[in-house]
């Protein structure tokens, strides 16, 4: 999907609901998965140099056709081009639609609203026709999902089922992967290791950034090799 492009869901979204404080409020623990879910992501991005924006319950911006636009607010959402600017609206019409979306189950939204894949009035129609590649709902109970995952990618017609791998974690076009793992959805890194939560990401960020900044310096130094070599070269062809 191009950025810039205009974005209108058509007359049969009319009945889809705006989310509002109450339909995104949720308990300590659905909102200790979404932090965890939302820092290990902007490690994946933010912290490796990558322009993601990672939004958390933060509003996007749907114009719809005959109507006034729409609202809603995923649990988690990844932007991979908009950086990570301070901003509390995504305008998808003209940001372009988040790479992924990630709702975290609860009783009062996840078979409705979340899950229903039956009727364009929820959310997996909606976030298909704006062109969302992937979208996930997690569920710590398997309640919902029995296998705490639910898993989608979009395919020509709409979502179709994103299965996990021989590694058992589900895969994302990111790079990145999930793991459900008792109350969290773990987030496991573009080299396939699992992102710490709490004190420990703080260690795991400082040693992201000496990573790159030793990967810059071996860079700064190829390229004077490369200089060096090129210059010597015009010498010798001079010669």
């Amino acid at each position: 999907m191009t950025l810039h492009q205009t974005i209108a869901l058509g007359p049969q979204f009319a009945d889809l609901a705006d989310d509002t404080d109450d339909s995104i409020l949720g308990s300590s623990t659905h909102q200790g998965a979404i932090t965890a879910l939302h820092d290990g992501l902007d490690a994946c991005g933010h912290g490796r140099g990558l322009p993601w924006f990672v939004g958390n319950q933060i509003r996007m911006i749907v114009p719809r056709v005959g109507r006034r636009s729409a609202s809603l607010s995923p649990d988690i959402l990844v932007h991979p081009t908009l950086s990570n600017s301070s901003r509390d609206s995504i305008i998808v019409a003209a940001d372009g639609p988040p790479a992924l979306v990630i709702e975290i189950a609860s009783p009062s939204t996840a078979v409705a609203r979340d899950l229903n894949e039956a009727t364009p009035s929820a959310k997996p129609a909606a976030y298909a026709a704006l062109g969302i590649p992937e979208y996930l709902v997690f569920d710590a109970t398997g309640e919902f999902p029995p296998e705490h995952l639910w898993a989608r990618k979009l395919g020509p017609h709409g979502y179709i089922p994103l299965e996990s791998e021989a590694d058992g974690r589900w895969h994302s076009a990111l790079g990145i992967s999930f793991l459900p793992q008792g109350f969290l959805l773990r987030v496991y890194d573009q080299d396939g290791q699992l992102v710490p939560t709490g004190p420990e990401l703080r260690a795991y960020n400082r040693r992201l950034t000496e990573l790159m900044d030793e990967r810059a310096a071996q860079l700064a130094e190829r390229d004077e090799r490369i200089t060096a070599l090129e210059a010597e070269l015009r010498r010798l062809r001079k010669e």
